[in-house]
């Protein structure tokens, strides 16, 4: 085989492996891009982040003057106070449970001015729109009632632990309103509760489920 020959052969063959290996090289960096598309919203499954919040408002706090609670010129007289759970995970689902309580003063603020009548009121409701409310206690008379109340599920109901559950991406709220009022009766003398302050606390806190 003469040299001219020998040097043709060798010329081909050095293309062909070019053409082969840019080939390859061009397949490898195509399944490089296409493993690389997709989704990146991958579900964790093991692992993830639950975020708990309870925020609560300042106290319910009023007092009974000359100007709102006398004889000829007063009206009922409240202060409320608010406190919300809201609950934010990146799991698929989670769930807590926690409980809810009002605080009243250590020591009885008001007197019954017509005994046996309430004269001091509480009510309590939850809305998970911030806007809706319903009760869940009504009308409840802490007239003279001291310490800590916990606030049941439902109306009229014995269990106090409230659940609270979230999935990923949605969030889930529940509000809570206290309101205690002070009621002025048209027909009775209610000086022994004049110039009178008070104050209660609404609060959640986390508990076993």
């Amino acid at each position: 085989m003469s040299r001219k020959n020998k040097a043709i052969i060798w010329l081909l063959i050095f293309i062909l492996l070019i053409v082969l290996f840019t080939s390859i090289a061009t397949y490898a960096y195509f399944q490089a891009r296409e493993l690389k598309q997709g989704s990146f919203n991958v579900d964790v499954t093991s692992k993830g982040v639950d975020t708990l919040k309870f925020k609560a408002s300042d106290d319910a706090v009023f007092e009974a003057n000359a100007n709102n609670f006398s004889r000829g010129k007063g009206h009922d007289v409240y202060g409320e106070a608010f406190v919300s759970t809201i609950l934010d995970t990146t799991k698929a689902s989670a769930e807590y449970c926690y409980n809810v309580s009002v605080t009243l003063p250590d020591e009885a603020v008001f007197t019954y001015s017509k005994p046996g009548t309430p004269e001091l009121v509480l009510d309590v409701a939850k809305s998970t729109d911030n806007e809706n409310y319903t009760n869940v206690i009504s009308n409840m008379d802490i007239t003279t009632k001291t310490g800590v109340i916990n606030i049941p599920t439902t109306t009229g109901g014995s269990d106090y632990k409230h659940v609270i559950s979230a999935t990923k991406n949605v969030t889930s709220s529940v509000y809570w309103k206290a309101k205690v009022t002070l009621k002025w009766f048209n027909d009775t003398d209610q000086v022994i509760n004049d110039y009178k302050a008070y104050k209660a606390t609404i609060k959640a806190n986390i508990v076993e489920c």
